[in-house]
């Protein structure tokens, strides 16, 4: 049968045969070929309000072996946001006295929104615990709920803080008793949003205190990204902060005034 075929006819179906060998081989494999999580998992985007440790829980961690080392300016430890968590919602703890402290404590742990910028030592240089206690006191933090710092937001007697400071080395939290051992490549600021003060003032100030901290400690300033924090990024952030003032106007504005 195959002899009676012409030539044309016989080169067909030798190519026909091994489109059929090559789409058997791809399908083979692709069953066999196990399932991947994406490499960028974290989920960085505000979707509603959510528990502030589960977004802080996807907050993708410090790649030393990457970007911090191409700019050869800072040496942070992989799991700054785990810490970050940690930090705020630490539980028994030894020190659990000091952790239930309310100065500082947030009305939730719900919010719609998440900033953050960090404070890393330059290449080859740690921040003290020393160093750290005194550039707190002088740019006004105070110690309190979850063992990490805080600015309060003024008013007479609010314990509610317009942001915090957390550790990047595991648990996230300040040991007061000691404090003096303590060696960090950096620490992280953190606002949740909405909360006692408009987003815009949070960020105006944020961000004089975090440049400050960064001239006393002769450290660096970065973005939620780990990138240098520049002027283009300043500007950013403060307009999506205007959106995010606009928007919740807009919801308080009630139908028919």
């Amino acid at each position: 049968m195959i002899a009676g075929l012409s030539d044309e006819n016989l080169l067909r179906i030798i190519i026909g045969l091994a489109f059929l060998v090559l789409i058997a081989f791809i399908v083979f494999n692709n069953n066999r070929k196990p399932s991947r999580p994406g490499k960028n998992s974290a989920v960085r985007s505000e979707p509603g309000s959510v528990p502030l440790q589960d977004v802080l829980r996807k907050e993708k961690p410090v790649d030393q072996t990457s970007e911090f080392t191409e700019q050869g300016r800072m040496e942070f430890e992989a799991g700054a946001d785990e810490a970050t968590l940690n930090s705020v919602a630490a539980k028994g703890s030894k020190t659990a006295a000091v952790a239930e402290s309310s100065i500082g404590k947030r009305r939730t742990d719900q919010y719609e929104k998440l900033v953050m910028l960090y404070l890393a030592a330059k290449s080859g240089q740690m921040i003290s615990g020393a160093q750290l206690v005194l550039a707190t006191e002088k740019v006004g933090l105070v110690y309190g709920h979850h063992q990490v710092y805080h600015r309060l937001a003024e008013g007479s007697g609010s314990t509610e803080p317009v942001f915090s400071m957390a550790n990047v080395i595991q648990p996230g939290y300040f040991d007061l008793r000691q404090i003096d051992q303590l060696q960090t490549p950096g620490v992280s600021f953190f606002m949740t949003l909405p909360g006692p003060v408009t987003a815009v003032r949070a960020w105006e100030t944020m961000l004089p205190i975090a440049e400050r901290m960064a001239q006393l400690l002769d450290a660096v300033l970065l973005d939620s990204d780990r990138n240098a924090l520049g002027r283009q990024r300043i500007l950013h952030i403060k307009e999506e902060l205007r959106s995010f003032d606009r928007e919740k106007e807009r919801q308080q504005i009630k139908p028919g005034r």
